[in-house]
């Protein structure tokens, strides 16, 4: 069992120091540099600017419009019409099993 001394606790970082960050990343300054200056992790960093674009985009409205979000719309409906149409397949073959055997 693990002594109660070794044990890590996850930091936590506020708002505004993510955020600041996150500009630093943005503006140029190189994850790897950051991350050692202030102790955190490369992909903490990258995940933090990650979320703070997608914050961005949606309170922008921009994803709806972007093309990603168009092809996934449009992924989603063919879809749907694919599974539609299979269904209306099975129902015609069973229509045709009827007929042929009526004969």
């Amino acid at each position: 069992m693990k002594d109660p001394k070794t044990v890590k606790t996850r930091r936590s970082y506020d708002l505004d120091f993510k955020q600041e960050v996150t500009r630093m990343l943005t503006s140029g300054r190189s994850a790897k540099e950051i991350s050692e200056s202030f102790g955190i992790a490369e992909n903490l960093l990258y995940r933090w600017k990650r979320m703070a674009t997608m914050k961005t985009k949606t309170k922008d409205g921009q994803k709806e419009d972007s093309a990603a979000g168009k092809l996934s719309a449009e992924n989603a409906r063919l879809r749907a019409e694919n599974e539609r149409l299979k269904t209306d397949r099975e129902i015609l073959k069973k229509a045709l099993g009827l007929f042929s055997k009526s004969d």
